[in-house]
């Protein structure tokens, strides 16, 4: 027998194997693995119809539904190239991805049509399916694509620059999303609630569950009431949050005094969970919660700080500053300025190693080069690696404050700020000062604490030139539409109110 080492090959057997088991569902609606299947044919009908060839580019601009899965599928069955676009981008946004890859048909949802306005040169598609019986037998059941042509081509958040077309091909996507079944402990019986957007994180865990044989259940947004009432209803066994969500869920938890018992596996990223709401957490939900680090250019998996790992760190609280150690495809590796590995406990930049890399940047060589030091991935990220091999994530090289010729490592006081029992969130940055260049100010969400508090309580952390020498207290914090802190849009609006 032949492994598939392509897309379509390893998704066609898994419609074909699981044919009667429920794949899906969006509110009401529901399907099984070969109706499914019957849409996936439908789907990718009117894909070709449009004019949709192997190779051509998909852009797929929808709000989170069946139709994204779907069409995500049919785009694979033709050996085309997904460009999946957040919900939540502009109209600029959108222009500009449409004009740099050329694609050959936008798959759009009616609530997102507006942002495609004034563009007249891409022929647009309505993310509509029909499920009719004995459709899927018009499916090719062999490969469609080779395993180095690009799959899917993600644009990055942008928040630390313009946005960049990653570019990851078949047999990279294929090993991807075995590191998710692997790492992520997703099993054929798993039933998935996701709430974030599909064409980030939640759609690679989509696909995951759809290649596995599992039931995956997607809402249109987080509400933390109705999750937890899924969870219970669906006997939901494994999900996907950002730190912000959990916390949320905690709360809502609290409030209705019931939490879901069959959950499994609490997936989370974009950031560490606070130390004190650890504890809560476990408490609620048991020993499930897994955090992921990882970038665009080698999706999900490069880290993981394992659910035992966060038990442990009930009595080893410093573990919680760690994103774990290296998943089970990935080499990770801290370097110097000359691409060395350094030794335990130096500081330097993160570097990965996968046979998920990315392939390159769309259209940008030098960006690309940029990104590499020989085989090594460099994510941009310092950090430092202990004897244990877990990974300690400093700062983004671009987030690191020089003030008065010091580095100050905002990732480092943001640690410090959470570790105070009324801290849920803190955001780091610098800003211009006359004498020092730039000094250290701190955003943060709290409940019952002065900013004199949260002072003394960072000196006695820190050294004296790393104690934020400003605070203010919000109720939230700025989010990338993928649920990270955009320190972009902070500095931004920081910016605006210095004048």
């Amino acid at each position: 027998m032949n492994l598939p080492v392509t897309l379509w090959e390893a998704f066609h057997r898994s419609l074909t194997t699981n044919a009667e088991r429920p794949a899906l569902a969006y509110g009401a609606e529901e399907l099984t693995y070969a109706e499914l299947a019957s849409a996936v044919a439908d789907a990718r009908a009117r894909l070709v119809a449009t004019g949709v060839r192997g190779g051509s580019r998909v852009v797929l601009l929808q709000s989170s539904g069946l139709a994204f899965p779907v069409y995500d599928l049919a785009v694979m069955s033709i050996g085309a190239v997904k460009v999946p676009l957040n919900p939540m981008s502009s109209a600029g946004d959108v222009r500009q991805v449409l004009d740099r890859t050329e694609p050959a048909a936008v798959v759009v949802t009616d609530d997102l049509v507006d942002l495609l306005a004034g563009q007249g040169r891409t022929p647009v598609l309505r993310a509509e399916y029909d499920v009719r019986p004995g459709r899927a037998s018009e499916l090719p059941d062999g490969a469609v694509a080779e395993p180095g042509d690009a799959a899917v081509i993600y644009f990055t958040g942008g928040t630390t620059g313009a946005p960049k077309g990653v570019v990851h091909s078949q047999e990279g996507t294929l090993s991807n999303l075995l590191a998710h079944l692997l790492e992520g402990d997703i099993r054929r019986d798993e039933r998935l609630l996701l709430t974030t957007p599909l064409a980030h994180a939640a759609g690679l865990f989509t696909l995951a569950a759809l290649l596995r044989g599992a039931h995956a259940r997607i809402e249109p947004g987080f509400d933390a009431r109705r999750a937890l009432r899924l969870m219970r209803e669906d006997a939901t066994t494994w999900t996907f949050a950002v730190p912000t969500m959990i916390y949320r869920l905690l709360d809502a938890s609290d409030e209705s005094g019931v939490a879901p018992t069959s959950l499994r596996t609490l997936q989370y990223g974009a950031a560490p969970i606070a130390p004190e709401q650890l504890a809560r957490a476990l408490d609620t939900f048991g020993p499930v919660l897994q955090q992921l680090y990882a970038q665009t250019e080698n999706p999900n998996y490069a880290t993981v700080l394992r659910k035992e790992d966060h038990v442990r760190a009930l009595r080893e609280p410093h573990l919680l500053t760690s994103c774990g150690r290296a998943s089970i495809l990935c080499d990770v590796a801290v370097l110097d300025g000359d691409g060395s590995v350094v030794p335990p406990g130096t500081e330097g930049e993160i570097a990965l190693r996968s046979p998920y890399v990315m392939t390159g940047y769309w259209r940008d060589l030098e960006g690309h080069r940029s990104r590499f030091a020989g085989s090594w991935l460099l994510t941009g990220d310092i950090g430092r690696m202990d004897e244990e091999h877990f990974l300690y994530v400093v700062d983004r090289r671009n987030d690191m404050i020089i003030s008065g010729g010091m580095n100050v490592y905002s990732v480092e006081v943001e640690q410090a700020l959470t570790r105070h029992p009324a801290v849920l969130q803190a955001a780091v940055v610098g800003v211009p000062h006359p004498d020092w260049g730039e000094s250290v100010h701190a955003v943060v969400v709290a409940g019952e604490v002065s900013i004199e508090e949260l002072l003394a309580h960072c000196r006695e952390q820190l050294a004296a030139y790393k104690v934020p020498k400003s605070v203010e207290l919000r109720a939230e914090l700025p989010l990338t539409a993928y649920g990270k802190l955009d320190k972009k849009a902070l500095r931004a609006a920081l910016a605006e109110a210095r004048g």
